[in-house]
């Protein structure tokens, strides 16, 4: 019988039933696997479990919030494991599930990962850690790990958003110098995103025409510091419109080398990074199996 290892974050999501947990693991049983239930309990458990389990499986899902996903992909690539993962979502945004389109209702998901075959997917490489879909600093990326957990479960993404607008009076400079690919930027910023998605915070999108997930690409986004509120409530009516110009800078890239930062803490797919004095990023091309 094939095995599946599947990798649940109980603390996760907005609709905490026991049930869902159970109907899923009932669905993979009838496309025949044995299934092999783990729970995390606390940080970096999904990356713990995958390390020590994985490779004794035939799939791995995991379900679970974005921070849920980068950890147990994190396990995935450093143990070099090469089965195929599924993913999902049960976390109170779930952007990079929204990017990819993936379905939100437990037992669908279910479905999908059993009925489809697994792609290819590119991940990101900050100063050895492996992301996702984002890395991202300034305003708005420190709600992401700050939000208290019995919030997002009870508001959801409104806890977000409640988080973020206290962000808005304590506005940060950063400067900092990027070196990318071909070009190089230098200047204050309120914020900077290196993503792989087409949704960010739940409320920042790109289009779906520019973002591929397997082609060896992440997207660039800097928001340079505005001289008054009145300019940045225009560059975030900008950055909503998808009008990315002027004091707004999108661009794609493969790797960049980022200065200047050695006291700007990160957000690395919704959990903490703390600063660097030198961050090195790459695109890791087609660097896990996943089922989208």
């Amino acid at each position: 019988m094939k095995k599946l290892l599947f990798i649940i974050n109980p603390k996760a999501g907005v609709k905490k039933k026991k049930d869902r947990i159970k109907d899923v693991v009932k669905i993979f049983e009838e496309y025949g696997y044995g299934v092999g239930v783990k729970l995390t309990k606390k940080r970096a458990d999904g990356t713990r479990i995958a390390k020590k389990y994985g490779d004794q499986a035939d799939m791995i899902v995991c379900m679970g919030g974005d921070g849920t996903l980068n950890e147990v992909m994190e396990g995935i690539i450093e143990a070099g494991i090469k089965v195929p993962l599924g993913y999902i979502p049960a976390g109170s945004t779930n952007d990079f599930a929204s990017s990819l389109g993936l379905e939100s209702d437990p037992k669908k998901a279910a479905k999908f990962i059993m009925e489809n075959s697994p792609k290819e997917l590119d991940l990101g490489c900050f100063n050895g850690r492996f992301f996702v879909y984002t890395a991202a600093a300034g305003i708005f990326s420190k709600t992401s790990y700050s939000t208290p957990q019995h919030m997002k479960n009870k508001l959801g993404h409104l806890a977000y958003v409640l988080a973020g607008v206290k962000e808005l009076f304590h506005i940060r400079k950063m400067r900092l110098r990027i070196e990318t690919d071909s070009q190089v930027y230098e200047g204050k910023y309120i914020f900077m995103a290196i993503n792989n998605a087409t949704k960010v915070g739940g409320v920042m999108k790109l289009s779906e025409d520019l973002v591929e997930f397997n082609d060896g690409i992440f997207e660039l986004m800097l928001v340079e510091y505005p001289s008054n509120g009145r300019e940045l409530l225009k560059l975030a009516g900008k950055v909503l419109r998808q009008k990315f110009d002027g004091k707004i800078t999108l661009t794609q890239i493969t790797k960049a080398r980022i200065t200047g930062c050695e006291d700007v803490d990160w957000s690395l797919d919704g959990e903490k990074e703390n600063a660097h004095k030198v961050i090195e990023f790459k695109v890791m091309n087609d660097a896990i199996r996943f089922i989208y």
